[in-house]
């Protein structure tokens, strides 16, 4: 209970940090700064959580690529963090997430494009603003699932936010979340699912000794002759055939 206490004060005192960060470096400072600020900065929650990243990645995969859609499986809040610390990718969220005390604003303010996935007309806007920060370089990434896992499997993936990629001529490189225990075995620690509150989450996470993130990163897509559910469903066949490929014992 205590450390479960000293880790919780260690976040707090980190995402004040990271709205002072935001507030007072961010409009000073470079692109390429934002983002080294942003990998050291979820390198650190992840550290609070006792989680270690495991990155596998095609050879010679240029991490610092500009202009690239990632798109992948959703399981958890912390995912973020995971793929931003690899990556310092912007992310397209449900407009829910600017509510949340204190959290929402460092994630609005960190330059999270927000959707409101009720509205038709709003995934339209969405589309054509990332396709312009796709156009200015930027890096992007999706969970197109539309809704958490928990990890065992992935759900079909909406194609709407990949025709951003197309018509910016951005690459789009599909990517798999899976999480495990300190011994190396699927678990459900970090699944956010359901009706869960971010405390109850929060709480089942700081439960764990130790945490590992394993993320898979794959080729970009061969965008050729393709649509955009097409694309979609390419990117979830290759998330669930990784997904898939652990033995059941594992799973």
């Amino acid at each position: 209970m205590v450390t479960r206490g000293l880790r919780l004060a260690r976040m707090a005192a980190h995402v004040m940090q990271g709205l002072a960060t935001l507030m007072f470096a961010f409009p000073r400072v470079s692109q390429t700064r934002r983002n080294r600020l942003i990998r050291s900065w979820d390198a650190k929650v992840l550290k609070i959580f006792a989680m270690r990243m495991k990155v596998d990645a095609p050879h010679g995969f240029d991490l610092t690529h500009p202009k690239r859609l990632y798109i992948g499986n959703h399981i958890s809040w912390i995912d973020v963090y995971a793929l931003q610390s690899v990556t310092a990718a912007r992310f397209v969220a449900k407009s829910e997430l600017a509510a949340w005390p204190v959290l929402g604003t460092l994630i609005a303010k960190s330059g999270t494009v927000f959707i409101e996935r009720a509205k038709r007309r709003d995934t339209k806007r969405i589309v054509k603003t990332v396709q312009q920060h796709l156009e200015a370089g930027d890096v992007i990434a999706v969970f197109p699932e539309g809704s958490t896992t928990d990890g065992r499997d992935v759900h079909k993936f909406h194609g709407n936010l990949l025709q951003a990629a197309l018509d910016a001529n951005a690459q789009i490189v599909p990517f798999c979340l899976r999480y495990t225990d300190a011994r190396g075995n699927f678990t459900t620690a970090a699944a956010y699912i359901g009706e869960m509150s971010l405390w109850e989450s929060l709480k089942r996470m700081l439960r764990e000794p130790r945490l590992h993130c394993e993320l898979t990163l794959f080729a970009p897509l061969d965008t050729a002759g393709r649509d955009r559910r097409q694309l979609a469903h390419a990117a979830e066949s290759l998330v669930r055939q990784r997904l898939h490929g652990h033995t059941r014992q594992d799973r």
